[in-house]
């Protein structure tokens, strides 16, 4: 992905408000508010800890996948985190996106544990002036970001 984006100021902090909009619907169990950060014809796909890819479509997809975390009893206190995120734009309404993300588990005391560390890699697509998640492939740290190393660490 190269490393040019000629999005200004205000279409970063939106897309970045993207992000939080995601990470806060998603931890609070507000399915419907998780859900309207994606388009209508929106495909999310999961490939974490089985390493076997999850794909959820359209809205309905990306309401399953919210609902399936918020009745799961190890989620509630999970909180999750992007940042690093590099944007490349195809158009003034659409862009590539990738990010570093983790999540953490605060239940019980301090110092809590990070769960999950991984990336993602995403198409935002501008509707109606605000930017949403046309794709978004979430996954773990390892495979191909160990390419430009010598001897691959993970």
């Amino acid at each position: 992905m190269p490393a040019l984006c000629s999005l200004n100021a205000a279409e970063r902090i939106a897309i970045e408000d993207l992000y939080s909009r995601y990470a806060w619907a998603l931890d609070t169990g507000d399915v419907e508010g998780f859900a309207d950060t994606f388009v209508p014809e929106s495909v999310v796909v999961v490939c974490t800890y089985t390493r076997k890819p999850n794909t959820y479509e359209g809205r309905q997809g990306a309401i399953d996948l919210a609902e399936s975390l918020r009745v799961w009893d190890r989620f509630p206190g999970c909180q999750h985190y992007t940042g690093q995120l590099q944007l490349v734009n195809d158009s003034p309404e659409c862009c590539q996106a990738r990010s570093y993300t983790f999540m953490t588990d605060c239940r019980g005391d301090a110092p809590y544990q990070i769960r999950f560390v991984g990336r993602t890699q995403d198409r935002l697509v501008k509707r109606a002036g605000m930017w949403l998640y046309e794709e978004r492939l979430i996954q773990l740290w390892e495979g191909d970001v160990s390419q430009g190393f010598p001897v691959p660490g993970f």
